[in-house]
């Protein structure tokens, strides 16, 4: 069944289905985490696009060009429904990112597929957006490198106990992590995730910036 949301903290109405994957904290933590300096003017490319949120959030912030790419036919749908109701322009592409042959765009986001295990749902859409096996984290920066031009940048999340399996991935494929906020949720002894904005060049210094609290469902910078 579809409803009609609103990004959360945002006045934009949002399209989604029960029976698909639904925005979260995730994607509100990435989607404010795109800063408006590397995306107003720009193409930016959605890896994983679903209803399109993220490139909402990159819409909002002045890009030129969304473009999204998904599996999934259904999503792209919820998609288009959702961006048509405020830009014309973008291009939505039904395709596995690894076989997605397009120019390369100044700006990646990916709220990719992390979880390691893959058999606790039969939900087609469930599973592609959650578990990595749609999406190993080799496939990803492959796909990275590939989509992004020489100068662009991207944005994307992970879980904080990969950290240093991510940062490894980053210097193997010769790209830097500029920024890095992990994310905590207080009853959890641990921060769960992060989000890191990366560009090519070898790895140097880090700016780590203050967390990002997620208190009852409500996110704290």
């Amino acid at each position: 069944m579809r409803t009609k949301d609103h990004l959360k903290y945002l006045d934009v109405e949002l399209v989604q289905d029960d029976e698909m994957f639904r925005y979260n904290s995730d994607t509100t933590i990435l989607g404010q985490f795109l800063e408006g300096p590397s995306i107003k003017g720009k193409s930016v490319l959605d890896i994983g696009t679903n209803n399109g949120s993220l490139l909402l959030y990159a819409h909002l912030l002045g890009a030129e060009k969304l473009i999204g790419c998904d599996v999934f036919s259904k999503a792209l749908e919820l998609a288009r429904i959702n961006l048509e109701k405020y830009t014309s322009n973008f291009e939505l592409f039904e395709s596995r990112v690894q076989d997605l042959d397009i120019e390369p765009a100044d700006v990646v986001i990916c709220n990719p597929p992390y979880f390691e295990m893959n058999n606790v749902t039969k939900n087609e859409y469930f599973k592609k957006a959650m578990f990595e096996e749609s999406l190993p984290l080799e496939d990803l920066f492959t796909c990275f490198r590939k989509l992004m031009k020489d100068n662009g940048v991207v944005y994307t999340l992970y879980p904080a106990d990969r950290f240093f399996e991510f940062y490894e991935m980053a210097k193997k494929h010769k790209m830097k992590i500029m920024k890095l906020r992990f994310v905590h949720d207080p009853k959890a002894l641990y921060a769960l995730r992060f989000v890191a904005k990366l560009k090519i060049g070898p790895m140097t210094k880090v700016k780590i910036e203050n967390p990002v609290m997620i208190v009852d469902g409500d996110i704290k910078m």
